[in-house]
């Protein structure tokens, strides 16, 4: 009896990658019903894969939420915020809604900070506050995420906190784990939760008027505006409180990254922004990589003297710790030399 080999990694990562997620904003039907019709649309040239159909399918069902009073009758949302991320896409969606290119207007927008976001994005969000007038812009955070990194890999000896695991004592980044033989994983991400997703939640909780541990009042809707493209439609999730609903107006408007770029060069009156990320993201391809050690040598050498302080952070394991996928030390590759 030949024994069935189990698929890699690689090959299991490939298998999933058309499926749909969990808690994905649009239902298994709707999907489906989306996928067929687009197929009879396309002509027999074009084969799109299962990846690229469910992107389509995403985008055609995406349509703008309608809201419903008990009586069965419409009615507004409670409140509408802009997630605010600093980046091409939210920062397009802003601006489009402070020139009257949305259907309707935020009452807020919220950045939340890490406390180790680039430069360039602190500057634009200065930017941003003065060039956004129809609201309040707002910031919020839970603290530095920096800092709390580098005190998680390096406890105090014979505190609590070095009883801990390495994920109970931060909520961490999606860390590349090496352990001895060459095997590299990576740790599960917790830090966009906690640092950016539950700050403005309780932020909304209180313009909402909500105090600590008191349920939002039956009936309240905020509209939550988050700024995903035609590109990222697969990124669409369902928010999993009641009272918020989440809107992707770019997705409404078949708006991509590039549409958005385009949009800036076109309109010639705002800057262009960079991409939106902490500082020593795991998640940087080299790319981004280079372009912060050659442009921005401030913030690489921050990413450096970060990577070298968590090797050590995970407990009772002989696994290090690295922001580089390739698990070596970041100081120690040169992203300028070419390939």
């Amino acid at each position: 009896m030949t024994e069935t080999k189990k698929p890699g990694y690689r090959e299991q990562g490939k298998a999933r990658a058309g499926n749909v997620k969990n808690n994905f904003a649009i239902n298994p039907e709707q999907m489906e019903f989306e996928r067929r019709k687009l197929l009879e649309q396309m002509s027999s040239k074009m084969s799109p894969n299962k990846k690229q159909l469910n992107t389509m399918a995403a985008v055609a069902a995406t349509k703008e939420p309608e809201y419903f009073d008990e009586e069965g009758n419409k009615k507004e949302p409670t409140m509408r915020i802009l997630s605010l991320g600093a980046g091409v896409q939210s920062s397009c969606l802003a601006l489009m809604a402070q020139e009257g290119l949305t259907k309707h207007k935020p009452d807020y927008m919220i950045f939340a900070d890490t406390g180790w976001e680039p430069k360039f994005v602190y500057e634009h969000v200065e930017y941003l506050r003065k060039a956004i007038t129809i609201c309040p812009l707002i910031t919020v955070e839970r603290g530095n995420l920096r800092e709390d990194l580098i005190k998680a890999a390096n406890p105090e000896p014979g505190s609590r906190e070095e009883e801990k695991s390495f994920a109970g004592r931060v909520p961490n980044p999606p860390l590349f784990a090496a352990r001895k033989g060459g095997r590299v994983g990576m740790l599960y991400r917790q830090c966009t939760h906690d640092y950016k997703v539950i700050p403005i939640q309780k932020k909304i909780r209180e313009l909402l008027g909500v105090k600590p541990r008191h349920r939002v009042k039956k009936g309240t809707v905020v509209e939550q505006w988050i700024g995903i493209s035609t590109d990222e439609a697969m990124r669409m999730k369902n928010a999993r409180l009641p009272w918020l609903t989440s809107r992707w107006p770019l997705i409404e408007m078949k708006m991509s990254r590039m549409d958005c770029l385009q949009w800036y060069r076109d309109i010639k009156k705002h800057p262009m922004p960079g991409k939106s990320s902490c500082i020593g993201c795991p998640y940087h391809h080299n790319d981004q990589w280079k372009n912060m050690q050659k442009n921005y040598p401030e913030d690489f050498a921050d990413a450096v003297e970060v990577d070298n302080k968590i090797r050590n952070g995970l407990k009772n394991s002989e696994a290090k710790l690295y922001l580089h996928k390739s698990a070596k030390p970041l100081g120690d590759i040169d992203f300028l030399e070419p390939k």
